[in-house]
């Protein structure tokens, strides 16, 4: 294929010289002037692992060059990648500016083009960028149409400086986010050495992994150093339990408890990370990131709160919850994020009706028992045996997570009821229908 790249920084200038070694023919695009001659002059105008070598090989198969001239470089090519940087501003927002420019340039090329070209950003933006800044700008600029008149995409990079050459070989996945098959296919055809999976999302939710993934990476760095300075006031090896903690691949180094959902509760997690902060500030170690956990895990449950009382809305004020316990499979209501839900729902003067099969006032006992005694009181007059009874006497039906017995009865479920998946609203998933992927399996805690 015949590929413009612009901007000839980190991501750029990698991604054309891996393409250029794949056969595509390459034509650089950059406002300054010196990354444009090194390039012409077959060099590299970046350091990085593995790149001169290729942009040597590209320069001497007349296969890739580089110019300022913007216009004369989309009319070269089939497609263009947009490299350019996104730099933070003082508030943390993103600076445009290079963004629309190139989107200006472009769409004043595609003009003037009667071809089809597919424009493809690769600088990381915000959600919503894409829709509201670049697609507008190369509409009105070029006077054409997305879809009919030309491609668009937006194609995160996950390249690491230092090792961004081995990374654009041996990526994760590849993301595309477009709503275009066309443009998705070029990309598909231009990614097909890529032994990675291709993964085809709409624009926005492409938009957003690049964040999630990078914000995780921070996650984990941020993990490890506040446990490391835990470990070095209490005169332990960090190092040691990090490396331990990785070793478990069921649970900890896993995709186990990383799906959106509800509150984490139960007779562990909030106890004994209370306990850990309780420790660290004894001992003089800050910690905010373990600090801030309780405080999001709070929201989550303000969340759901008044996701549960907009549904109920208009309506009779009665609001049925299937699922009481922490966890699935478990009788222990100790710290359930849905016991708590309740108690505010209660306290603000709403009808409840309970319904939990693992639940039975007479089988509580121990610290279990105490639990429910001293938080929820009158269990008693809201929990019911019968789940039928809950689903007719209620307005809304709040599922707290998946269960084949749930999803059976709301097959039945009459039609003056609203079905609240509490899991699925929580993380924006809306389910199709009501079935066994309609609700969210809850692992938390």
């Amino acid at each position: 294929m015949r590929i413009s790249v612009f901007g000839l920084g980190y991501v750029g200038a990698v991604s054309a010289a891996c393409l250029v070694d794949e056969g595509h023919t390459v034509i650089g695009v950059d406002k300054a002037l010196p990354k444009v001659d090194l390039v012409n002059y077959g060099r590299s105008p970046i350091i990085e692992a593995g790149i001169d070598a290729l942009i040597q090989r590209g320069h001497a198969d007349d296969r890739l060059r580089a110019t300022t001239d913007a216009i004369k470089a989309v009319h070269s090519s089939d497609i263009s990648l947009v490299c350019v940087g996104t730099p933070s501003q003082h508030n943390g927002s993103l600076n445009l500016e290079h963004i629309r420019n190139v989107c200006l340039e472009i769409g004043s090329a595609l003009r003037d083009s009667p071809s089809y070209h597919v424009v493809v950003i690769r600088s990381t933006v915000l959600p919503g960028t894409m829709q509201q800044v670049v697609a507008p700008l190369l509409e009105q600029t070029s006077g054409r149409r997305i879809g009919p008149d030309f491609g668009l995409c937006f194609n995160p990079e996950f390249l690491r400086e230092g090792t961004a050459v081995q990374d654009f070989y041996a990526p994760p996945y590849t993301v595309i986010g477009t709503t275009d098959p066309v443009a998705a296919a070029t990309m598909q055809a231009l990614y097909s050495f890529l032994s990675a999976p291709i993964c085809i999302l709409d624009v926005a939710e492409a938009e957003l992994v690049k964040y999630a993934c990078n914000a995780f990476h921070a996650t984990k760095i941020t993990f490890a150093n506040e446990i490391g300075r835990l470990a070095q006031a209490w005169k332990i090896d960090g190092t040691k339990i990090m490396d331990l903690l990785c070793q478990d691949t069921s649970l900890n180094i896993s995709p186990a408890y990383l799906r959106p959902g509800f509150a984490y509760g139960g007779s562990c997690l909030p106890k004994d990370l209370r306990a850990l902060v309780w420790k660290a500030r004894l001992s003089n170690v800050h910690v905010p990131q373990l600090e801030s956990l309780a405080v999001s895990n709070d929201l989550q449950i303000e969340l759901a709160y008044q996701l549960v009382t907009q549904a109920v809305k208009g309506k009779a004020q009665t609001i049925g919850f299937l699922g009481l316990t922490f966890k699935a499979g478990t009788d222990d209501l100790r710290e359930s994020p849905t016991v708590e839900l309740v108690e505010r729902l209660i306290g603000k003067g709403y009808r409840l009706l309970l319904y939990d099969e693992n639940v039975s006032l007479d089988r509580l006992i121990g610290s279990n028992k105490e639990f429910v005694e001293q938080e929820l009181p009158h269990l008693a007059e809201l929990l019911s045996a019968n789940i039928d009874r809950v689903l007719q006497e209620s307005s809304v039906v709040v599922v707290c997570r998946q269960c084949a017995q749930y999803t059976e009865v709301l097959r039945r479920a009459p039609p003056h009821v609203s079905i609240l998946h509490l899991e699925a609203a929580l993380s924006g998933h809306e389910p199709r229908g009501i079935g066994p992927s309609a609700a969210m399996p809850n692992m938390r805690g």
